[in-house]
């Protein structure tokens, strides 16, 4: 690896992160038992991975995950895994939606990258990101946080439908957002 290159991951990945820290923080709805909807505050991180693939997307995701325990709700160091550790780096998987290394390095854009990857493998790679995230959190809620549970209700039902309550929604904003992103970016990188 170049060290142009290098210096392109880094920047890049300090930039995103940063973004998606303070995005992370502006909190659309907060649910009662942790967990929250952002505006799209995983975007800048899922731009990244797909910039420059599975292997800095998953360091990026880790310390975005990292970042998240900044006023996160720990509990135990299994939880602490679970909820935040895997539950973010799990965003590291949308770097497999990027183009081969080969032809990533020759573009020095990386919102080139992202946008030469494609809307349709960003949109799946996503979903798969989040559901990977959403088995973290209902695995969290059935070892941890069980009695709060409804008397009479499946754990599992209760975690899978508490955990899936907020991240659906949050999904689908940054799924909408990523879309006018990318158009926008689309347009505007057809000429460059």
């Amino acid at each position: 690896m170049s060290n142009k290159e290098k210096i392109l991951n880094i920047t890049s990945a300090g930039l995103c992160l940063a973004l998606a820290f303070v995005l992370s923080r502006l909190k659309l709805f907060e649910m009662p038992m942790g967990g929250s909807v952002t505006p799209a505050s995983v975007l800048p991180i899922v731009v990244f991975c797909m910039a420059f693939g599975p292997v800095w997307g998953f360091v990026a995701a880790i310390v975005f995950a990292c970042l998240q325990l900044i006023g996160g709700y720990l509990v135990t160091p299994f939880q602490v895994l679970l909820d935040y550790i895997l539950g973010y780096a799990c965003l590291g998987l949308t770097g497999f939606a990027a183009l081969k290394k080969e032809q990533r390095v020759l573009i020095s854009n990386p919102l080139k990258r992202f946008t030469r990857a494609g809307l349709l493998k960003a949109v799946i790679f996503t979903l798969i990101a989040y559901i990977a995230r959403w088995f973290c959190s209902v695995l969290s809620g059935v070892i941890f946080y069980a009695e709060y549970a409804p008397e009479g209700m499946n754990p599992w039902v209760y975690s899978m439908a508490y955990n899936g309550s907020f991240l659906a929604v949050d999904c689908a904003i940054t799924i909408f957002v990523m879309f006018v992103l990318f158009k926008a970016l689309q347009g505007t990188t057809k000429n460059s």
